[in-house]
């Protein structure tokens, strides 16, 4: 360990302190990460919402926050909705809070300040067993593409609504792809070429990249030199989407950005309404009955509310506080720009929020 938390009762709620060395902490002994820094961009509590105060209401009133609960809130601080590996990433958060510990410390997107890093747990080890767990699972449902098969979890949805109807074409991109995923260790350069290439192709030419997911292509540390490994873990996720969805027909990159945000928005929405109902005691719907989906099948959407309402098991304070943050998080984290998202058409997803900012 190169940090230690601090003793949680020197410690105001909304925040997580660590004390640490100056190469820890830089310019001090002892640093201070918000846990909200993913959604509100301010470490300054005048600036939260109500939303976000009720919820640290909800902490004060604990008799006590296990470190359990602590490291369980900094994982969910680093939560991006790009990560590769949303949204099993929101089952891994609903898992943890039903049970009380922190399981695998997977790294669940780079927000957060990197809090976990820091206290030792994100090492070189699991970083390694993470990556081969993205790439088996992309390896998986591009097979199951090329074979015709239903998807049955998201991300043989989200991909198979990249690539669209099946041409000779796009059989030899995602062949290809594959190609270079078959090792647990792929030639990530020749990947980063071949999406190049494809995208250039398929769109008429060099394409923007000041946007997700064509801005992976000239992220700081994407081009390492040698077909080293980048050390940023949504690298090859991001980099195979936006070559499976630079095979669709569009009419240029904005079309491309609002496609690319589609797929999370939707799983957002199923995740908050499942979350907001084990909150408020009521029984959901799924969300293919609010929206026309494009990436989420009636099973999935079915599938969703059962197994988050399964992992958070039975209420008690503790969860309620770590629910609620999840679905503020949910809620608010990784916007795009201020733009309107589904989920905002849809108060009642959200309305345990609602409600307890109204409660004094």
């Amino acid at each position: 360990m190169t940090a230690e938390l601090l003793a949680y009762e020197h410690v105001p709620p909304g925040f997580e302190i660590l004390i640490g060395n100056k190469e820890v902490c830089p310019g001090s002994p002892g640093g201070i990460w918000s846990l909200w820094w993913n959604v509100q961009l301010s470490d300054d509590p005048q600036k939260w919402d109500e939303e976000i105060r009720a919820i640290n209401r909800l902490q004060g009133k604990l008799e006590a926050v296990s470190r359990n609960h602590r490291l369980i809130r900094a994982q969910m601080a680093e939560f991006c909705r790009v990560s590769p590996l949303f949204p099993e990433s929101v089952d891994i958060l609903c898992e943890e809070i039903g049970a009380g510990s922190l399981s695998k410390p997977f790294k669940l997107g780079c927000e957060g300040r990197n809090l976990l890093d820091a206290l030792g747990y994100h090492d070189k080890k699991s970083m390694d067993e993470q990556r081969s767990h993205t790439i088996g699972e992309y390896r998986t449902a591009l097979g199951r593409w090329l074979d015709g098969a239903e998807p049955e979890k998201p991300i043989d949805a989200k991909l198979s609504g990249f690539l669209g109807q099946t041409t000779e074409q796009k059989e030899g991109y995602v062949k290809d792809v594959l190609t270079r995923l078959e090792s647990g260790e792929p030639q990530y350069e020749r990947l980063m070429t071949l999406c190049e290439d494809i995208c250039k192709k398929e769109m008429g030419g060099p394409f923007d990249t000041r946007a997700r997911p064509l801005h992976c292509f000239d992220c700081p540390g994407s081009r390492v030199g040698d077909d080293k490994l980048p050390e940023c873990p949504c690298l090859h996720g991001t980099v195979i989407d936006a070559c499976l969805i630079c095979t669709r027909t569009h009419d240029g990159l904005t079309s491309i950005v609002r496609e690319y945000r589609r797929f999370p928005e939707e799983y957002i929405l199923a995740y908050a309404m499942a979350i907001n109902s084990w909150l408020i005691d009521e029984p959901t719907e799924p969300a293919t009955s609010l929206i026309e989906s494009r990436y989420m099948t009636e099973e999935i959407a079915a599938d969703i509310p059962r197994r988050a309402i399964d992992f958070l098991g039975s209420k008690n304070e503790a969860k309620e506080w770590l629910a609620a943050s999840l679905l503020k998080t949910l809620k608010g984290n990784q916007r795009w720009h201020d733009t309107e998202e589904l989920i905002d058409g849809f108060r009642k997803a959200t309305s345990y929020l609602n409600k307890l900012s109204t409660i004094v």
